[in-house]
């Protein structure tokens, strides 16, 4: 069913005319699409995959609508023309990356320095390192400490690694609602 509000042919109208047209308010102005048709047959393996993301970033977007301290930062993003639950359903189903991991300051000595950039939408909540041997155990693991220029991320080696030969550092960026990205780097 169509709304109208201050218009003589169009203006604010709002709903379904039939099942030919929808109206929608866009940035105060009224936009006329063509209804959207029911879908014919069982989803694929992808479509049912998507549907199960987009359920879960709609479900996120919904609690973060709820919490007044998640919709300020939100808002503090917004591009034009989006909301905060729009904000938030993008920013779940957009995952962290982990652009770089500079290991030139790593010797293997305790007090090293490797450095991690990574990137999100909105923002990376944390980035975590692990080291590798060659034969693949973990020598060590930790939180990252973001640098002052917001994209960067150091973590101090606080293990010996006399083998640098085949060693591997994993860099696991983790965003807001709790995805993940990754990068590996092999010395």
């Amino acid at each position: 069913m169509a709304n109208s509000n201050n218009s003589v042919i169009t203006g604010k109208f709002k709903g379904s005319l039939g099942k030919e047209l929808v109206f929608r308010e866009w940035a105060g102005k009224t936009v006329v699409a063509k209804a959207p048709k029911a879908r014919t047959g069982a989803a694929t393996a992808a479509q049912a995959k998507t549907q199960e993301k987009f359920l879960l970033a709609a479900r996120y977007a919904k609690f973060i609508i709820n919490d007044p301290a998640m919709v300020a930062g939100y808002a503090a993003s917004l591009r034009p023309r989006q909301n905060v639950y729009s904000r938030a359903l993008e920013d779940f189903i957009n995952p962290p990356a982990v652009v770089g991991i500079t290991s030139r300051g790593y010797t293997g000595a305790v007090g090293d320095i490797l450095t991690i950039r990574a990137k999100d939408d909105f923002r990376v909540a944390n980035v975590l390192l692990e080291i590798y041997a060659a034969d693949g155990t973990l020598l060590e693991q930790g939180n990252c400490l973001q640098n002052n220029n917001g994209v960067d991320y150091t973590y101090t080696a606080k293990q010996a690694n006399p083998s640098l030969a085949g060693c591997t550092i994993k860099a696991i960026a983790f965003d807001v609602p709790g995805n993940e990205g990754s990068l590996e780097l092999s010395l």
